[in-house]
């Protein structure tokens, strides 16, 4: 068989799997549920989420090809552990400025939530945002044994198998986090919990930062 071809799917493959990990969907849909976006707009949020991380992870995979393997997949660590205590603080300033405004005599009920929480300008601009290059800036381990495989082949085979990377990890971020709104949705639909959503938002998010932390320091 084509070793290219194996590389390709292989690479397909790898990327799948390692989307497949809750940082990648669960912090943007969570917000996506507490500002009230579409799925369409979540798919949007979520594309230049993906492009942003493609872009990092594949600067780490040539910092390995060019420097050194071992020094990319430290800084690539350094840049996850980062990106883990930035979900942290997101999480607990989300959570935090709900109970203030909440509890500040400002509320005017959850079906307004998502337009008094945020910017002045545009309510979910700021928090999108942010969540978004939060997101972008952990990079895909995976793609640095990848990239360092498929370089001896050639340059049409590294770029057919980076391109086969980053469509199946964009697509997988934009399909799974499209499914997790539509899920978080229907989990939160009660009127008891949506009065506390974006509290709720907040906590979820200060979990997989803490996940994510622990998943590189442990090495999971």
């Amino acid at each position: 068989m084509d070793p290219t071809l194996i590389l390709v799917v292989s690479a397909a493959v790898a990327a799948v799997l390692h989307t497949l990990v809750p940082d990648h969907e669960i912090p943007l849909a969570m917000i996506g549920r507490a500002q009230g976006w579409t799925v369409k707009k979540m798919a949007g949020v979520t594309l230049v989420a993906g492009l942003i991380h493609i872009s990092v992870s594949m600067g780490f995979g040539a910092l390995a090809l060019f420097a050194s393997i071992t020094l990319a997949q430290h800084v690539a660590e350094s840049a996850q552990q980062v990106s883990g205590f930035l979900l942290m603080a997101f999480g607990i300033a989300y959570a935090s400025l709900s109970w203030k405004r909440k509890h500040g005599g400002h509320s005017h009920g959850s079906n307004h939530a998502k337009h008094n929480f945020g910017s002045a300008k545009n309510p979910d601009v700021s928090w999108g945002a942010w969540i978004v290059a939060i997101v972008g800036i952990a990079p895909c381990f995976t793609l640095i044994p990848v990239l360092v495989v498929a370089v001896p082949y050639g340059a049409a085979t590294t770029f057919w198998v980076m391109l086969s990377y980053a469509v199946a990890t964009i697509g997988m971020m934009v399909i799974l986090t499209s499914v997790a709104l539509k899920a978080i949705e229907y989990v939160t639909r009660l009127e008891k919990v949506e009065r506390h959503l974006e509290m709720l938002a907040g906590f979820v998010i200060f979990m997989v930062g803490v996940w994510l932390i622990l998943e590189t320091a442990l090495g999971l």
